[in-house]
């Protein structure tokens, strides 16, 4: 059996030894889908009252790092943790069921920030961003997390430690102690204050993502490290497995095993979200009134049945909401950040008010461990019904792709509110390349919207 210590060199000879050069063409595209993703979340949200508001309260210090979606350049450590906070306020960021998490949420603000302070693009740049989230990812599975704690925070500690020593030119021995590192300060995140609203486990991605450059620099200034290497129980969170961390690096890239999001919540609420669609579809066909819903039934695998509030005093009380997520879909046809609006819309509300989820894993029969599917049935006054089902969630990069004109729509969705689209954030990822001087600082300074003004 691989050692903690053993399964620390490896992952740092591998990180230090270009990695992005040999990926797979596969890994690549997929790699550059999950950024355009998180860039364009990041900058919708950006101009989101709540964001603008954050961003003033932190009031920072101008500096070499952009401040996603607007044209401001603040400190490194400030670009960290606000950008980290946007891009997962909508619940429209990448994630991947295999590692638990969003490595590309929790790894790309460290990365973007300390790059642009170093004026790094190109392959170097590209190597930081697959390092960072195959890191992280592959710390998410080979974890296996106490209970009660959500991953939001820990993934970026490590993820971003191993790619931040990259950009700070460590060899493998210098990207293993930034593992170790990261791993020892890991966020304590609870799922707690997510069941009950909070948008404070936003902020856990920004914090995650600056404990991961901080152990990059403790590294890099040559301080003592953990003589284990990566430590066995990720600060106290977990048991971490390190055969499973290591196994299939340079073959296996777990950024192809990703998932898009086409609504804003929980990626638990997307199987019965999508039975939703399929039902109003049926029903509307059907010239039925969708005024006349009086129950509904949700049959889901165990995490849908853990979230079965149906009211909810909260934006993100709402993301956290199986009802929220059908009552919008079903009535709306979508389920885009607005309709977690606080008063919600009455119409949302009355149908979320009868919404039952129940744990139908054992009937459902999810074909994997990580399986979501689910089943609605919507009950109507004169006596009738309507069922859909599905296998699992749209947008699994392994079971269910959306194709690449899907995948623009959602980036564009992602951009409504600040005037960019699909065709911005395509050009900005592209010119990541380009390892001229300042190129990085020019193609996040693209994505600045033409309405921005003074407030982000």
């Amino acid at each position: 059996m691989t050692t903690h210590r053993e399964a620390s060199r490896i992952l740092g000879e591998w990180a230090a030894s270009a990695p992005f050069a040999t990926a797979s063409d596969d890994a690549k595209r997929s790699l550059v889908r999950a950024v355009e993703n998180l860039l364009a979340v990041t900058v919708g949200a950006a101009a989101m009252p709540e964001m603008q508001r954050l961003r003033r309260a932190w009031t920072p210090s101008p500096g070499p790092a952009t401040l996603v979606g607007s044209p401001r350049r603040v400190a490194v450590e400030s670009a960290v943790w606000l950008n980290g906070v946007a891009g997962v306020s909508t619940e429209r960021d990448e994630g991947n069921r295999y590692s638990k998490g969003h490595p590309a949420a929790q790894t790309v603000p460290a990365v973007l920030a300390l790059a642009e302070a170093q004026d790094i693009a190109g392959e170097r740049l590209w190597d930081a961003l697959y390092v960072g989230y195959e890191v992280a990812a592959r710390i998410g599975r080979a974890t296996t997390f106490r209970p009660d704690v959500h991953t939001h925070g820990p993934l970026g500690a490590v993820g971003a430690a191993a790619a931040c020593a990259v950009l700070l030119g460590a060899d493998a021995d210098g990207v293993a102690r930034a593992v170790g590192t990261g791993a020892a300060m890991a966020p304590a995140t609870s799922w707690q204050p997510v069941l009950r609203g909070s948008a404070a486990r936003d902020q856990w991605v920004g914090q995650g993502a600056l404990a991961g450059l901080a152990a990059a620099r403790f590294s890099a200034a040559g301080l003592a490290a953990d003589p284990d290497g990566l430590a066995a129980d990720l600060g106290g969170l977990g048991t971490i497995d390190p055969d499973a961390v290591i196994r299939g690096l340079g073959d296996e890239s777990l950024v192809t095993t990703s998932y898009l999001k086409q609504h804003s919540a929980c990626a638990y609420t997307h199987g019965p979200a999508d039975a939703a669609l399929l039902v109003r579809a049926r029903m509307v066909a059907a010239g039925v009134d969708l005024a006349d819903i009086v129950s509904v039934r949700v049959e889901g695998v165990a995490s849908a049945a853990s979230l079965p509030a149906t009211s909810w005093g909260s934006r993100h009380g709402a993301y956290f909401s199986v009802p929220f997520a059908v009552a919008s879909a079903l009535w709306f046809g979508d389920v885009s950040a607005e309709r977690a609006d606080v008063p919600p819309h009455p119409q949302l509300a009355r149908i979320a008010a009868v919404v039952a989820v129940t744990d139908a894993t054992a009937d459902l029969r999810p074909d994997t461990a990580t399986s979501r599917p689910a089943r609605v049935t919507v009950h109507l006054a004169d006596g009738t019904a309507h069922t859909a089902s599905v296998r699992h969630p749209q947008g699994d990069a392994v079971d269910t792709p959306f194709s690449d004109a899907r995948i623009d729509a959602l980036l564009t969705e992602a951009l409504r509110p600040t005037g960019l689209g699909a065709p911005d954030i395509h050009r900005a990822v592209h010119d990541f390349h380009d390892p001229d001087p300042g190129a990085l600082t020019r193609a996040l300074g693209r994505l600045a919207p033409p309405s921005e003004g003074d407030l982000a």
